[in-house]
């Protein structure tokens, strides 16, 4: 036992000597009646959660009460416990179903069911008649919303004569299936009194390093914790329960908030604080204070274990370290940076290119070697004199006359964190096992992934082998013979890679769901070209829809309206040879300092990119502005990103992560579009391949290919390539099934349009084969350090 059996508070010791000794009948039957509670703590002044209402009887639960209630709201047994029952509604569905927060569907039909259980009594504590109550949905503060993954936590904090004696924070996780309550199997976390900060973890009773799906959370600071205590004191005296149990919750906006109170507190939080709660009881027993802020300071100085405080208190002081947060206020602007601290130097130091690139100092006042800053240290604000100087990998360097009203202590936090300033930060480096664990977790699991990816190249698999021959014939017959395709077989063991894929397990860290779609993926993948193999012509239209998307609706009516402005086209007349071209992509080999070469070849395409060469089908015909828009699509995008991907870790950026193609083609369009215009032809091919990859979708092939003899005057060559790109996997061009891949051009341009507005900074996607959506997963966690400054991205960004 971590501490002596005597010292700790069973359940026999709790209800004799502190519910009966110091709780009254009338204190117990308020606090099991959460109503009674709600409108007597609102009638003395404390905040709860507002009630939308209170149904008592069977014939108030009717159509009228469902069209008032609007979501979200939390529904809640007037006399409940544990936790359960309790219903969070967070939307409706398109049927009108409610949705809860763990994605359970009700009914209206068994909402009103769920609402009569509780008026009889099915969850009451007391077994007696009951009452539904129906109350504000809380938004947790943004300040902790990294603990709020799996729902809302909460903070409980036991009172006793007046004094907080301990407390923790009750986090819901997927196994408490959304419940903070710790019968539910939520995990629980002490709160160190004097610092507000988090230490120690448990689980199923259990001390461990980490909160599952949320990672190691230790020594983040809860804020305004003197305002919980507070509410938690004032609680106990308007309510003269004295021995009491008050769950505190941070709401987003009337913050904090009585959740609910409890008589009879669980014992379970002696083992979140690895500390036995019947010696703090007896320690305040008999004590008298007359205020809350000195009750609240008893609390910190009898039971803190942080030592700064008290310091700091003798001193007059703070306490800082080698290395503490400042904020800088320079320019009507706030920056907060790591500021390195050596007592031994004799002045402060700036870095000149972060005082050039994130302060925005100009050259001028650099040239002049010092500048005066206004800048806080602990909440401390100064005014101090710094140096320019070449400080490499350190940002601020500050000396002892900025220790004025401080004291050093090296040992303040351990060698692998930061102090505090970020949530983030405190994350990233707080726990170097756990990473290093979880960092090599997800090597193995990209490893695994990828080479089972690498092996399922679609368009290898449907290009067909005879492409040249069957256009001829079809320009030939001037399109009344129908191409036949033939394929190289399959040779890909599908069945080995798809069990192959199954046995992979994602676990619970950052990135993961990044890998989870990528698997996803993989099995649409093995899907498509199973179809394709056994010629299962549904299947493949259905999988092609799978890995590339579907119509979608506004945007084919985007494209019917530009179409309409074909009319508007102008030929160029700057027609450019091959010698011409070469020295146009000279300019841009010498422009980013890369080699690119030009060859001619004869496949499908007109243009080809592949490592460092671009490819020219032979004898066409290519214009100056056309060869801009193609540089800028090819090069500028494709070309310049593969380089700068060469700096990940972990394969899958640089191979593609799950619909990738979203930013892939669609800044590959954004980029081209910039030197093109609605005068010009080039302009209109992504929005003509969608349309008519939507009227194939609806049509036969013979309806098919009369639309487009009739849009392109009889041009067959352009017809055959057209058709090909939507046939390529079948074995006739008259085959039913359509091969979807043309959407994602227009899809994702469009997508990449509203990105561009609402972020304007492409330069960030400029080193990563991802979904937009991986972004934020990307950014939330910390196995990546890329160096953005090197980056190699298209001077007209």
């Amino acid at each position: 036992m971590f501490f002596k059996d005597y010292w700790l508070l069973g359940q026999n010791a709790r209800n004799l000597n502190y519910i009966r000794e110091y709780n009254t009948k009338f204190a117990k039957k308020l606090a099991d009646s959460k109503l009674k509670t709600k409108d007597f703590l609102i009638s003395k002044n404390i905040a709860v959660p507002k009630t939308y209402f209170v149904l008592t009887k069977w014939e108030e639960i009717n159509d009228e009460i469902f069209d008032k209630l609007e979501t979200p709201f939390v529904v809640k047994p007037n006399g409940g416990f544990w936790g359960k029952w309790i219903l969070i509604i967070d939307k409706k569905d398109s049927s009108w179903n409610y949705i809860t927060n763990d994605n359970k569907i009700f009914t209206k039909k068994a909402l009103k069911q769920h609402f009569l259980d509780i008026l009889d009594w099915f969850y009451s504590l007391s077994w007696n008649k009951d009452k539904v109550i129906i109350e504000k949905k809380i938004e947790l503060d943004e300040k902790i919303e990294l603990l709020w993954k799996y729902w809302l936590p909460d903070i409980r904090v036991i009172v006793f004569n007046m004094v907080p004696v301990m407390a923790m924070l009750r986090v819901p996780t997927q196994e408490s299936h959304w419940k903070a309550n710790l019968h539910a199997w939520a995990c629980w976390v002490w709160i160190d009194i004097g610092t507000w900060k988090l230490t120690y973890i448990s689980k199923h009773s259990k001390i461990v390093k980490s909160i599952p799906g949320i990672w190691d959370v230790r020594w983040i600071e809860l804020p305004d914790w003197d305002e919980v205590l507070s509410l938690a004191v004032k609680v106990q005296k308007v309510t003269k329960i004295w021995y009491l149990g008050c769950d505190i919750v941070l709401d987003k906006k009337d913050w904090p908030l009585l959740l609910e109170m409890n008589i009879r507190p669980g014992l379970e939080v002696q083992i979140a604080n690895l500390a036995p709660l019947k010696d703090r009881l007896e320690r305040v027993e008999g004590i008298f204070v007359n205020s809350i802020e000195k009750w609240v300071r008893l609390w910190k100085d009898l039971f803190s274990w942080d030592i700064e405080e008290k310091i700091k208190n003798i001193s007059w002081k703070k306490v800082v370290w080698q290395r503490e947060y400042v904020d800088i206020y320079f320019n009507d602007k706030e920056y907060r940076f790591l500021a390195d601290i050596k007592p031994s130097n004799s002045k402060n130091y700036i870095d000149k290119t972060f005082a050039k690139d994130v302060l925005w100092i100009s050259e001028e006042q650099i040239e002049k070697w010092t500048i005066k800053l206004d800048f806080s240290l602990l909440w401390e604000k100064k005014n101090l004199k710094f140096v320019f100087k070449d400080l490499g990998s350190i940002n601020i360097l500050l000396w002892k006359n900025s220790l004025k009203w401080f004291l050093l202590d090296p040992f303040k936090y351990k060698k692998w964190e930061l102090p505090t300033g970020s949530l983030r930060e405190i994350l990233k480096w707080k726990n170097i096992a756990i990473r290093k664990n979880q960092e090599e977790q997800l090597q193995k699991l990209d490893k695994e992934i990828v080479s089972i990816d690498k092996k399922l190249l679609i368009l290898k698999n449907i290009t067909p082998i005879n492409i040249a021959s069957e256009r001829q014939k079809f320009i030939e017959s001037k399109w009344t013979y129908i191409p036949e395709l033939k394929y190289n077989d399959i040779k890909i063991d599908l069945e080995f890679l798809e069990e192959k894929i199954n046995k992979i397990e994602v676990p619970e860290i950052p990135l993961s769901s990044i890998y989870k779609r990528k698997k996803d993926e993989i099995l649409n993948k093995i899907n498509f070209l199973r179809a394709v193999k056994n010629k299962e012509e549904k299947n493949i239209t259905f999988y092609s829809k799978k890995l590339f998307w579907e119509v979608d609706k506004n945007n084919l009516e985007y494209t019917n309206d530009i179409l309409k402005n074909k009319e508007n086209i102008v030929e160029e007349q700057e027609k450019l040879s091959l010698h011409e071209i070469k020295d146009f992509v000279k300019k841009f080999n010498h422009i980013y300092n890369i080699n690119i070469s030009l060859r001619e070849y004869d496949w499908t395409s007109r243009f080809l990119m592949k490592w460092d060469i671009l490819y020219i089908r032979k004898n066409t015909k290519i214009w100056k502005k056309e060869l801009r828009s193609i540089i800028a699509h090819e090069i500028e995008w494709h070309y310049l990103r593969r380089i700068n991907w060469r700096q990940l870790n972990y394969k899958i950026f640089s191979s593609w992560t799950a619909n990738y193609l979203e930013i892939d083609e669609g800044i590959a369009i954004y980029n081209q579009n910039r030197f093109l215009s609605k005068t010009d032809k080039k302009y209109y091919s992504i929005f003509e391949r969608y349309f008519f990859l939507a009227y194939s979708l609806e049509h036969s092939y013979e309806k098919l290919l009369e639309k487009m003899l009739e849009y392109y005057d009889n041009d067959y060559e352009k017809v055959f390539n057209y058709i090909l790109r939507l046939k390529r996997w079948s074995q006739k061009f008259s085959s039913k099934s359509i091969f979807v891949k043309d959407l994602v051009y227009l899809n994702w341009f469009m997508k990449i349009n509203d990105f561009v507005k609402d972020w304007w900074d492409l330069k960030e996607l400029y080193i990563w084969k991802i979904w937009l959506e991986d972004l934020k997963d990307i950014n939330d966690s910390y196995f990546l350090n890329i160096n953005l400054i090197d980056l190699k991205t298209p001077f007209f960004l």
